[in-house]
């Protein structure tokens, strides 16, 4: 098999592939705040339910990632996904807070089991065949692939959206248990093992390998500032958008775009970094996004759309180069529960900044506070700064 020019033995690269299609292909995406406001009314109450999924995930992060080193990748991966059809079933059910809240822990606890554990069998993979040198590219072809799946969810939901909120909801099994059934043709990669099965031994001894070394510090804070600050912002965009004055029926398109945005950035993600340097690439995409963001919300109708999603291909260039320098300062016995400690520090800071993001939205305006997120993410580049990368 040749994917991009690189000729890999192993399925479970095209398998995976196949999944992140499926598993982005979420028909309410472009609406789910939409569909949150329709029973819950205010924009605080609806953060208030993007603020438990963010604390359940910082609850389920670790221990999850330990358990995909410790029982296996390829178990984890298929839990993870039926998990997720468990979600969506009572988002589907929907109607007050209680169906809202279960939805958004089930869906914590599945994107947790996810995280982290398909970087981790995606570089095992690699490695199997001497190949992870190959990673930043493979990953950053995996990471366009979600958006893509998005993309086509988002352009189609938009329309069902303008008939039916809940309808949206009720499509998207069709993917997930379509992602669900390919995850039990994945083969679990070899990697080293620990002799134990103590999951808080390991989480301690994880914890230790971040704090002991200085790159991977530096990704964990700017990990925790741009799901504090972008995260929080992202999740209200239909509110957003709402607000603006544009109408729902463009909301699909606008999503789409965004993600398809995402999706080229996350595929000319390598040949940035080739081309500046990780440090650099981190460092220029850090900086325009805010600042795309920042004019965004100075403007009105589809002039603001351009500028908005604009910004998701620098969203989409930086993730792969953050895995890649995550993932080269990993021991591949402790992987999976190192990305999700750095994955856990992040919704750490989403868990404390959503709710204080609705709330300062409904003193002021939702546009005031992105504007006051995208200017505090520009603290991000500086951070990169301390970087030391070989490039």
């Amino acid at each position: 098999m040749t994917i991009d020019g690189i000729k890999i033995r192993s399925r479970n690269i095209l398998i995976i592939y196949v999944i992140r299609v499926f598993s982005g292909m979420l028909f309410f995406l472009p609406v789910l705040a939409l569909y949150f406001q329709k029973d819950l009314f205010t924009v605080a109450n609806v953060s208030i339910i993007f603020a438990v999924e963010a604390l359940a995930s910082v609850l389920f992060e670790i221990p999850t990632g330990a358990m995909a080193d410790i029982f296996g990748r390829k178990k984890t991966i298929i839990v993870s996904q039926a998990i997720l059809i468990c979600a969506i079933f009572f988002l589907y059910l929907g109607g007050n807070i209680a169906m809202f809240i279960i939805y958004a822990i089930l869906n914590a606890f599945s994107a947790s089991l996810a995280s982290g554990t398909d970087e981790a069998i995606i570089y095992d993979s690699l490695q199997e065949e001497n190949k992870e040198s190959y990673f930043k590219k493979i990953i950053g072809i995996y990471g366009s692939l979600w958006p893509l799946g998005a993309s086509i969810g988002s352009i189609i939901g938009g329309y069902i959206a303008k008939v039916s909120l809940q309808s949206t909801v009720s499509i998207s099994f069709i993917p997930v248990v379509i992602a669900l059934i390919l995850t039990s043709f994945l083969r679990e990669p070899f990697y080293k093992k620990e002799d134990h099965k103590n999951i808080l031994r390991h989480m301690g001894n994880a914890i230790g390998v971040i704090m002991r070394n200085k790159q991977l510090i530096i990704l964990a804070i700017a990990s925790f500032i741009m799901m504090a600050l972008g995260e929080s912002a992202h999740l209200l965009t239909p509110i957003f958008l709402k607000f603006k004055g544009i109408d729902i029926e463009y909301f699909g398109w606008i999503t789409a775009l965004s993600f398809g945005l995402s999706s080229a950035g996350f595929y000319f993600s390598h040949g940035v970094a080739e081309k500046i340097g990780d440090k650099g690439s981190l460092i220029l995409t850090t900086t325009l996004a805010p600042i795309f963001i920042l004019i965004a919300t100075l403007l009105h109708g589809f002039s603001l759309v351009i500028f908005f999603v604009v910004a998701a291909i620098f969203f989409g260039i930086r993730n792969p180069i953050l895995g890649h320098l995550m993932n080269t300062n990993i021991v591949s016995s402790k992987r999976a529960t190192v990305i999700s400690i750095n994955n856990f520090i992040g919704k750490l800071g989403l868990v404390i900044t959503m709710p204080l993001f609705g709330y300062f939205a409904g003193i002021y305006t939702i546009s005031v506070a992105i504007q006051a997120s995208a200017m505090c993410l520009l603290t991000v580049p500086l951070l990169f700064l301390l970087l030391n990368t070989t490039d």
